[in-house]
């Protein structure tokens, strides 16, 4: 007796995704994640590449360096009670 089974396809994590409106190319994220998921974009405003997805430690320093506000950091439910926006730990004075 042969039992036939189908496997279920996974999408691949997307813990950082880029708004290309905002994306100004500066790299600023790829010189501060701590473990090098990103790779530098090509050329001055291009979003830089997510090369190693898995990888991510969900720190948001990437969207803390990043001057545009252009990087959405999509943490895992496990995670999502824990985070706080950037603006929330800041003074209202040193908003800019």
């Amino acid at each position: 007796m042969s039992r036939s089974f189908t496997l279920r396809h996974v999408e691949p994590s997307k813990p950082i995704t880029f708004d290309p409106k905002k994306c100004i190319g500066c790299n600023r994220c790829v010189n501060v994640c701590p473990i090098d998921i990103l790779l530098p974009s090509a050329s001055n405003g291009e979003t830089p590449v997510v090369a190693y997805p898995d990888e991510c430690w969900y720190c948001g320093c990437c969207v803390m360096e990043c001057p545009a506000e252009a990087i959405i950091l999509g943490h895992p439910l496990m995670n999502q009670v824990r985070w706080v926006e950037k603006k929330s730990l800041m003074k209202e004075g040193d908003l800019k």
